[in-house]
Formats: structure tokens, C-alpha cells, sequence
């Protein structure tokens, strides 16, 4: 595997970041990009982090490009791949935020997210062709013990309103009963010699990592309280957000209700109105939904607000995935997690699916986004075009027709 210079791996991430459209669309693009093109790290290693992202709380992209960052640069990367990530989404949105609050107009914004509903779901029939390949694998076996899990994964989160953490207990639990039975996953003898090497290396630069991220983490906490002890609206928004960040299980539209409550019910810093206008600005800017913290942290205390918003929103998750990565790296080579595995990410596809066929029924309403939708699909799938140039071509064309 290739090892990326820092500022290699900042423009790459950069990158993701400005064409991050589609929430878990992206993450097709993100395996594309680091597993495929710059061969960061496997495709074994991007699935099981992968898994193990999409499991914990918060924004999956946000949290897997921080625990790869981890992986492939340290503290820095791990900074680097959440913080770039985010960073067009943030500017997106508060420059947006800016104007809204000064004007109070974002007709253009609906404009633009109308088209760009059916962009997204393009995306997402890209992502799942890209995701699904190594998870079903060739028609036969395999590939039909994969749908037995994938498709009540599907009927679950397209027909009931279950968190998705249940749907991944389930998919884990099949996974087990499916393939552990059956000698269809095990540790090659081998490998068995390089594992031991992995794991002698691992506790040893894991040592060297940790330490520098608890004095980061101390770092952080220290800057938190002293927000929170001087600039009391500050610390007010550092724990609220960090409560829905927390919180956000399953994905990052499962913080909808939370965010309301806390934001317009209890705290009243933005209307109803207003917060319904956030969650389509956090949807037409590339990034994930949570990034909906910033509009309303810009409407409480300006660009300052927007980023104490944003870093408290992502943050739970960034910390848990590297705590629970170091446990996850001891074991993943057991044959009792391969196989667990094996079942989230069946069960993972199942849901990407239903949600492609939500995000078609919401926004596939016309014949203009039928047109996007499916010159989108020829455009990424047939010819292979950049990602980005679909999405300006999609905001120019969304500007005219609607």
C-alpha cells in the first residue's frame, strides 16, 4: 500500500469534501478514490472501517475519513480527513446562512436542491454498484446468503421506522448463523505470521498514537470548558450539539427530531421555518446533513457559533471510532468478526437501498428530474464523468428549468 504525503492526502480529502453529494452516495467515491486510484489501504481495511463507522453515531463519511485519516497519517490525519471533509459544507452553509439571515431568501436554494434531489439519487445507484461488489461477490452461494441478509435489511428500513442500529444487530446476527457454520470465512494458516507481525507493530505505534490523542483530546476538553466557563451561549451550544452527535444513531437524518427539540422547542434560536430552510441548505451542500449545526450556530453567534456547532456535532463520533478502532484492529482477524462483519455490510447495502428508493420517491416527481436523474446515471456510470462537473452541470441546468 501506498503511503500519502499530508498534503497528497489534503487535497484528495478536499477534494471529497467539495463533491460529497448524496450523503452515503460519497461513500462510493471515497472507495474509489483511496482503496482504487491512490491505494492508501486495502479494500479489506476500507470495508471493515467501513462497518465499523456506520455502527457508531454521527455522519458515516465524516467519521470513516477521520478513522482512515487515523490509519494512514496519525493524529494529523485523523484531523485532516474529518476537518477537510467537512470544511466545503461548512463554508456552504454559513456563507448560505449569511445571506439567508441577512435577506431571508433562498428561492434560488430550492431551485437548485430540486435538481440536485435527483442527482443524489444517481449517486447513490452508483454507490451501491461500487459498494455491493465486494459484498455479494458472484452469483452463487455467497452472493445468495448476502441478499437472505440484505433484503430484510431492505423491508426494515424502507417499511418500518426502526433504528438502524436494531437493522445492523440483525444483519450481524445472520452474518454469524450464515457464514460461520459453513467455513465460508477463515484465516488463511498462511497469514497467520503476518497477523502476529500486524499486531506486535499495531500495539506499538498504537501506543505512540494514543498518547498523542489524549493530549489532543485534553487539549480539546480544556478549550471546551473555558468556552463554556467564559461564553456561557458558547458552552450552551458545545453541549447541545455534542448531545446530538451522541445521539445520532443510525444516520444522520435519525438527529432530525433531537436537533428540533433542542434548537427550536427548548433553546427557540431558530423558528420552525427557519429550521426547516437549515435542513435544505445542510441537503443541497455537499457533506452530510449534520452539517445543518452550522446554519444554526451562525444564527446564534455568527461564523464563531457556526464552527463551535460543527466541531461538537462531529466530534462524539471521531472519538468512539478511534477508541472502539484500537479493539476492533486486536480482533478483526478473528473468525467470529469476520463473519459479523460480513453481515453489517450485507445488512449496510439493504439500507442504502431502501434509501435510494426514498430519496426516488421524493424527488423523481416530474420530468425534468427524471431527465437530471438519468443523464446523471449515463454521465457517472457509462462514461465515468467527474463527479463535480455532473454537480455544477446539474446546478446550472436546475437554475434554468425550474
Amino acid at each position: 500500500m501506498n503511503k500519502p504525503t499530508f498534503k497528497e492526502f489534503a487535497k484528495t480529502i478536499l477534494y471529497i469534501g467539495f463533491t460529497g453529494y448524496g450523503g452515503p452516495a460519497v461513500l462510493g467515491q471515497m472507495k474509489k478514490k483511496i482503496v482504487h486510484k491512490k491505494e492508501w489501504v486495502t479494500e479489506e481495511e476500507f470495508m471493515n472501517s467501513l462497518s465499523l463507522a456506520d455502527i457508531l453515531p454521527g455522519a458515516t463519511g465524516v467519521t470513516l475519513l477521520g478513522y482512515l485519516g487515523y490509519k494512514v497519517k496519525g493524529v494529523g490525519g485523523w484531523i485532516l480527513g474529518a476537518g477537510l471533509y467537512v470544511l466545503p459544507a461548512f463554508l456552504f452553509t454559513t456563507i448560505i446562512a449569511q445571506f439567508y439571515f441577512q435577506y431571508n431568501n433562498i428561492s434560488f436554494v430550492q431551485k437548485i436542491f430540486t435538481g440536485l434531489g435527483a442527482l443524489v439519487v444517481a449517486l447513490l445507484i452508483n454507490a451501491l454498484m461500487n459498494l455491493s461488489k465486494p459484498v455479494f461477490g458472484k452469483i452463487g452461494k455467497h452472493w445468495i446468503k448476502a441478499m437472505v441478509i440484505a433484503i430484510p435489511a431492505f423491508l426494515l428500513a424502507f417499511f418500518t421506522q426502526i433504528n438502524a442500529s436494531f437493522i445492523y444487530l440483525l444483519s450481524g446476527s445472520l452474518g454469524f448463523i450464515l457464514y460461520y457454520f459453513m467455513n465460508d470465512v477463515r484465516v488463511e494458516k498462511e497469514t497467520v505470521g503476518q497477523i502476529k507481525k500486524e499486531r506486535k507493530e499495531k500495539v506499538i505505534w498504537g501506543n505512540i498514537f494514543k498518547s498523542h490523542f489524549t493530549y489532543l483530546l485534553i487539549g480539546i476538553v480544556c478549550i471546551g470548558l473555558s468556552l463554556w466557563y467564559f461564553i456561557p451561549t458558547a458552552g450552551l451550544l458545545i453541549t447541545s450539539f455534542i448531545h446530538m452527535g451522541t445521539f445520532a444513531l443510525g444516520s444522520g437524518f435519525s438527529v432530525i427530531p433531537l436537533m428540533k427539540s433542542m434548537t427550536v422547542d427548548q433553546n427557540h434560536w431558530v423558528t420552525l421555518k427557519q429550521f426547516q430552510d437549515g435542513l435544505a441548505v445542510g441537503q443541497i451542500t455537499p457533506g452530510p446533513v449534520l452539517i445543518t449545526a452550522a446554519f444554526i450556530g451562525y444564527k446564534v453567534m455568527g461564523w464563531a457559533g457556526a464552527i463551535v456547532a460543527t466541531v461538537s456535532i462531529f466530534l462524539p463520533s471521531l472519538v468512539l471510532i478511534v477508541i472502539f478502532g484500537g479493539f476492533h484492529e486486536r480482533i478483526k482477524h478473528l473468525k467470529s468478526v469476520k463473519v459479523v462483519i460480513k453481515g453489517f455490510l450485507a445488512g449496510f447495502i439493504g439500507i442504502i437501498s431502501a434509501i435510494a428508493l426514498q430519496f426516488g420517491e421524493k424527488s423523481l416527481v416530474n420530468w425534468q428530474t427524471w431527465v437530471i436523474f438519468f443523464a446523471s446515471l449515463i454521465l457517472v456510470v457509462k462514461f465515468k464523468k467527474d463527479v463535480l462537473w455532473v454537480i455544477l452541470g446539474t446546478i446550472i441546468i436546475s437554475l434554468l428549468i425550474f
